[in-house]
């Protein structure tokens, strides 16, 4: 949607730029406040409508007729022949039209004979001008008008040569300046852009914007589900160049469209746009709340978009490799190395050219574009780049370079990494520290391509390359050999422990199985022997309780025992004998 709000900008001040916030950056406008001018019309303001337009056809054959024959008090047509000069019988589906003097009058016949009233008088003239259908689009005379218009369309008449709309349906019209044109006159309510003199209406579609002028004065609209509807001579669409009727607006996705002093920009994530305002520079980063900025001023310039997310650049750049074909142009012609390659001599005196990777990101673009403008910042990078490592490089040697392996610039180096000062050590941070001062952070640095440019060197340096090859190749083999050699033997002996492992859980099972029984059996033995204590306290307190019991328990087991036992009497105790309790006791036991 549009930002209709008008606020003034700020003086300018100290600072050489300004960045907007996201809020800030959507309601940026002109300097001074004026009058809104984009609150269009409604199309029901400018459309007329037809008042009977939902009748049944009889009520509005009805309505036509009482409309168009209002204050005539004399018919020019009569059902009587008799009274007249008879005609045609016509169609139930068509009036008749005829004047009298050259008002017009409209007459049904529902399919009966009808004729034309005669008269005597010579100032009156009565005329029969013929039959019309009901569902004609249009038909009129002398100022009397119907005009049916078909559902889904407009009419474009004239009235007073001012242009006027009608809405579907039918409509009686009494107007002598009434102009219309049928075969031009109907338009689709679905266009995009309907233009009738000073009234345009416009459907947007969804993802789509327009560009008009009212007078001076630039709009830039969105598309919304109502159309716009502005009645103003001065109203002009601006269409893309050499569009067609289907192609009149802009696609709403466009990252940047400017129309008069209307900028609309839309930022998208990991950019910002660069704008200047009144010449100070205003960074517009991507809106917080998914609309797009609109700026409204003529001295607040759009100067184009910076990326901020994550780039990586091969150096030399075209432009470098350009520039040295330029160069050499008027000298001799430039060799592939010295146009692909930088160029680079080592402390040993060997030449070597070099293709850089660098990838950065503009974390503060107010100070890159601020120290460095936007065209600069590419420029820069290379060439500190370039002079950063060609100093690194003049201070190693061949091999020293060829060893070149540390890309990323930081402190995070073990003890013994930080100790080895490489080519990198040396190029790095300096980069990275002069890149910081500029908002610009470091996030690798390599050596793409490195070429020897000392013929001989190359060729002794390819035969070693060839010779290691070899003898890594060899090691690789070693090293998968042992490798497979490892694994059996760790599938070998995993697999016998799996074994050792199943057959030691099943001795654990079984003793862990006695070892229960065991429990079981002695928990059997402690539960038998409390029954017994238990039974033993209770006649021990039975005994107590009752002595004579314990008696005769006694006596019981007296004569068990005796029953087993063989006594001998001698005759001096055989009175003692028969005195004996024992006796007595025995004599019970065998009555029972």
């Amino acid at each position: 949607m549009i930002d209709n709000r008008r606020n003034s900008t700020e003086s300018n001040s100290s600072n050489s730029s300004k960045k907007y916030s996201p809020h800030e950056a959507s309601t940026m406008s002109s300097e001074h406040d004026h009058e809104d001018v984009t609150k269009p019309l409604n199309v029901g303001d400018i459309v007329i409508r037809s008042s009977f337009a939902d009748a049944s056809a009889e009520e509005q054959s009805k309505i036509i007729l009482e409309r168009f024959n209002s204050g005539i008090k004399h018919s020019a047509f009569t059902d009587n022949p008799l009274l007249g000069r008879g005609l045609t019988r016509v169609d139930v589906s068509q009036y008749v039209m005829g004047h009298r003097n050259q008002v017009a009058e409209l007459y049904d016949p529902r399919g009966k004979r009808f004729s034309t009233i005669y008269t005597p008088d010579p100032t009156v003239t009565v005329k029969y001008i013929g039959p019309v259908s009901k569902t004609a689009h249009y038909f009129g005379a002398y100022g009397k008008h119907v005009l049916n218009v078909p559902a889904g369309h407009y009419a474009l008449a004239f009235s007073k040569n001012r242009p006027v709309l009608y809405g579907e349906g039918p409509h009686v019209i009494i107007d002598p300046t009434f102009e219309f044109k049928e075969h031009t006159g109907f338009v689709n309510q679905n266009e995009p852009v309907i233009e009738h003199q000073t009234i345009n209406i416009l459907r947007i579609p969804a993802g789509k914007i327009a560009k008009v002028w009212l007078g001076t004065q630039p709009v830039i609209l969105e598309s919304r589900r109502e159309p716009y509807v502005y009645v103003d001579a001065q109203f002009r669409l601006v269409a893309p160049e050499g569009a067609k009727k289907a192609q009149l607006f802009y696609n709403a996705t466009d990252p940047f469209i400017e129309h008069g002093s209307i900028k609309r920009i839309i930022p998208h994530t990991g950019e910002v746009a660069i704008t200047y305002n009144n010449g100070i520079l205003t960074i517009v980063p991507p809106p917080k709340n998914s609309l797009p900025i609109i700026i409204d001023s003529p001295t607040h310039n759009f100067e184009g978009f910076i990326s901020t997310s994550l780039q990586t650049c091969l150096f030399p750049s075209k432009e470098t490799k350009q520039q040295a074909i330029e160069d050499n142009k008027n000298y001799k012609a430039a060799t592939s190395d010295e146009i692909n390659l930088k160029i680079f001599q080592t402390r040993d005196s060997l030449r070597v050219g070099v293709v850089l990777v660098v990838a950065f990101k503009i974390v503060d673009p107010e100070m890159a574009l601020t120290k460095l403008g936007k065209e600069g910042i590419l420029l820069h990078i290379e060439n500190v780049s370039f002079a950063d490592m060609g100093k690194a490089i003049q201070l190693s040697t061949l091999q020293e370079v060829m060893y070149f392996n540390n890309t990323k610039p930081g402190s995070n180096l073990s003890a013994e990494e930080s100790q080895v000062q490489t080519i990198q050590d040396r190029v790095k941070s300096n980069l990275a520290k002069d890149l910081s001062e500029y908002g610009i952070e470091l996030a690798r640095l390599q050596i793409e391509t490195m070429k020897v440019l000392d013929t001989e060197i190359a060729k002794k340096l390819a035969g070693q390359s060839v010779t290691s090859a070899e003898y890594t190749t060899k090691q690789a083999t070693l090293v998968k050999e042992y490798d497979i050699k490892t694994t059996e033997a760790k599938l070998k002996a995993e697999t016998d422990n799996i074994a050792l492992v199943q057959k030691n859980n099943a001795i654990i099972a079984e003793a862990n199985a006695k070892l229960q029984s065991a429990q079981r059996d002695a928990e059997a033995l402690l539960i038998a022997a409390d029954a017994q204590r238990k039974a033993q306290e209770m006649m021990g307190e039975l005994y107590a309780k009752y002595p004579a019991l314990l008696e005769i328990e006694m006596a019981k087991i007296k004569s068990q025992a005796l029953q087993s036992a063989t006594i001998y009497i001698t005759p001096e105790n055989v009175g003692n004998f028969m005195n004996s309790p024992l006796v007595f006791a025995d004599q019970i036991n065998k009555k029972k």
